[in-house]
């Protein structure tokens, strides 16, 4: 079984403070100083991609892994931990536009990228990031390539190599549901999903060998005449003012602070809502 698992390199925006929240003429926010991570929904994707293959060689079958980004050259470190994991193809499609807000031209990408002799059963990625928060990409990515995508996937477990068992989130509970390969999942919040760490002896194993890196330009060219791949135009950014006003109530006593927080705001507010 042929697992492709798409990952994205994005900075911890919980450590950008308000204060340091800066935005240049190209209406990009500074975040050079602020450290790298791995997406979290796309973190959850590739340890459940890892599992999914520890229970294939588990059966006697085997698995090989693959994982591809889109951006620059700070992923490369986060790609060679993947080969040091069991990834046995770790590749970086280089790209010099701002992807923030065009899933378009991602999911054109990694579309371009699968049909360029890079053939998968299944396709594994976070169901959006924390930049542009899309929510797009897996569902466009599936149109593109045709097949069927599940969204919000908690685990996966191996059933035979063209079946596999699908656990996820619906508005109506938890689904499980056996599913027919090739298939595209969108993870969501998955539990236990942390994705392991390598040792130091799998990571010497892997040496020096530079990351793989192919130009966006090498596989926009084989997109499908008229496909979209341009994305909203971006016109302003402005920072969410999360502060909310409060008021101490004084008082005496417990019971005298209820009275005053029912006579002076809930009453009002249940008569307004016939309450």
């Amino acid at each position: 079984m042929y697992i492709l698992t798409c990952f994205k390199v994005v900075p911890d925006l919980d450590k950008l403070s308000g204060s340091s929240w800066t935005i240049d003429d190209q209406l990009n926010i500074e975040t050079a100083f602020v450290s790298k991570m791995i997406n979290p929904y796309d973190e959850s994707a590739l340890e459940i991609a890892l599992q999914l293959s520890d229970q294939i060689t588990t059966s006697g079958t085997t698995a090989e892994l693959s994982a591809i980004t889109i951006g620059n050259s700070q992923a490369d470190l986060y790609l060679k931990s993947l080969r040091a994991l069991g990834y046995k193809k770790a590749c970086r499609i280089n790209c010099s536009i701002d992807l923030r807000f065009n899933p378009e031209y991602i999911a054109a990408l990694i579309g371009a990228y699968i049909k360029q002799n890079n053939p998968c059963d299944l396709i594994l990625m976070g169901r959006q990031s924390g930049e542009g928060d899309n929510a797009k990409t897996p569902f466009i990515t599936a149109e593109i390539i045709g097949w069927p995508c599940i969204a919000d996937v908690l685990k996966v477990d191996y059933i035979s190599p063209k079946l596999i068992s699908v656990t996820n989130l619906t508005d109506n509970g938890i689904l499980r549901q056996t599913v027919k390969l090739p298939c595209l999942l969108a993870v969501g919040n998955a539990p236990n999903s942390h994705l392991r760490v390598p040792t130091l002896k799998t990571i010497k194993t892997v040496g020096n060998e530079p990351a793989r890196v192919i130009e966006d330009k090498n596989l926009i060219k084989f997109v499908k005449p008229g496909q979209k791949i341009n994305g909203a135009k971006l016109l302003g950014l402005e920072l969410i003012d999360h502060t909310r006003q409060g008021i101490i109530i004084e008082g005496n006593s417990a019971e005298e602070k209820a009275l005053l927080l029912y006579n002076n705001y809930l009453k009002g507010w249940l008569a307004d809502n016939g309450l």
